[in-house]
């Protein structure tokens, strides 16, 4: 899927982010697995930083028992040590969320490999951003196995 010794570079939506830290079963945690077990590249830029921990925040997500301050701050100390920085340049607005547009700039600026989003009416209809697919998590554990 990448070039020959390298792991792919992933850029992973919030909806998918959240969805593998509450569960590591099912596609958003075996990305994450895929992440810590260093067979992938997480891609974050300041603004996918921010809104990953401004929704670990919201109180429906932190009535899951695993998502106290303690595991936040170890999620914070994650995305900015164990993550790649992306420096957004690109000014790309294909999102009908222009809030998703920020993903697709992350994924433009840091030479991903795959888009990977729940967001079925925005960024799954865009199909891809330059050459870079954007993928459900379900295809990204397809073609991460591959």
């Amino acid at each position: 899927m990448e070039k020959e010794g390298l792991p792919p570079r992933l850029v992973i939506d919030t909806n998918v982010f959240v969805s593998g830290l509450i569960s590591a079963e099912g596609p958003p945690g075996l990305i994450l697995r895929a992440v810590r077990d260093q067979r992938a590249v997480h891609l974050v830029s300041d603004a996918i930083v921010e809104e990953y921990l401004r929704v670990l925040d919201y109180t429906r997500i932190r009535k899951f028992r695993k998502i106290t301050d303690s595991f936040v701050a170890d999620i914070a100390a994650y995305l900015v040590y164990q993550t790649e920085r992306v420096e957004l340049r690109s000014r790309i607005k294909m999102s009908a969320d222009p809030d998703d547009d920020v993903f697709l700039n992350t994924a433009v600026d840091g030479r991903a490999s795959l888009l990977v989003t729940g967001d079925k009416t925005d960024l799954l209809a865009l199909r891809r951003v330059d050459s870079i697919p954007i993928v459900s998590a379900r295809e990204a554990v397809e073609r991460l196995d591959n």
